[in-house]
């Protein structure tokens, strides 16, 4: 009996190394070949001959591929790489939240020292068509300040702008992956400041912060972002304490 156990351990770990081994190979053959969003994989009976394993290996190294978000498995198709989004990540720091590994604040100090960096980028690279979309932004956040998922929801787009203007592919990633969290975030502060003096201060570090940008002051522009973010980390620690704090 101790010997079947041990025998169908083995063959458990012989069956998971085997995947390990298959999912090495395809990750070096998209680096090799540089495969880009739309391309596709070799088939499972091509890869299962070029490296002497089982077809249901082979299959579970594309399924464990795609629960990554590197290709898309279809039955009957062959596995396709899709472009990468935030997904992952974002999964990351909801659990993290979940099991109490991190609450709100902690996401406001780690988007703190990312999003300085890149609205410094921003002021830097900026085109001129983004710099009339982020202005034409803040001019409507500023006329609907007391619609509060309106404005939570043009706060969100205005970070995503300045995320694209970095001309950086991997600052829209993470700010796709705080989306919910910040949206959440957002809402909350500025229901939560609604009826006191700090909501116009919310629209003023806001304009600060575009301001800044389409003058080209990457200095300007980080000091804009950084006093945002310490509004809104302090509101998080003493909330509607007199009228110096702001929203994420």
């Amino acid at each position: 009996m101790q010997e079947s156990v041990a025998g169908s351990s083995a063959n458990i770990a012989k069956g998971a190394g085997l995947v390990d081994q298959v999912i090495g190979y395809l990750r070096d053959y998209v680096a090799a070949e540089q495969l880009k969003p739309g391309a596709k994989l070799p088939s499972e009976t091509s890869i299962s001959t070029t490296l002497g394993v089982s077809r249901p290996v082979v299959r579970e190294a594309l399924r464990t591929l795609a629960a990554t978000g590197l290709v898309e498995v279809a039955m009957g198709k062959r596995a396709t790489i899709v472009p990468v989004d935030g997904e992952m990540i974002t999964r990351v720091f909801e659990n993290a939240l979940l099991i109490g590994q991190a609450d709100t604040r902690n996401i406001l100090e780690m988007r703190r020292g990312i999003e300085i960096a890149m609205v410094a980028l921003a002021a830097a690279r900026r085109s001129d068509a983004i710099a009339a979309e982020l202005t034409a932004l803040v001019e409507e956040m500023a006329g609907c300040l007391r619609d509060a998922r309106r404005y939570s929801a043009l706060d969100l787009q205005l970070h995503l702008t300045l995320a694209q203007a970095t001309a950086n592919p991997l600052y829209p990633l993470l700010i796709e992956a705080f989306r919910q969290l910040i949206a959440a975030s957002m809402l909350a502060g500025i229901e939560r400041w609604l009826e006191t003096p700090a909501l116009q201060r919310v629209q003023d570090l806001h304009e600060d912060i575009v301001r800044a940008v389409v003058e080209r002051d990457p200095a300007g522009a980080a000091n804009a972002m950084a006093q945002h973010f310490d509004d809104a980390i302090s509101a998080i620690l003493a909330p509607i304490v007199g009228d110096g704090a702001a929203t994420g």
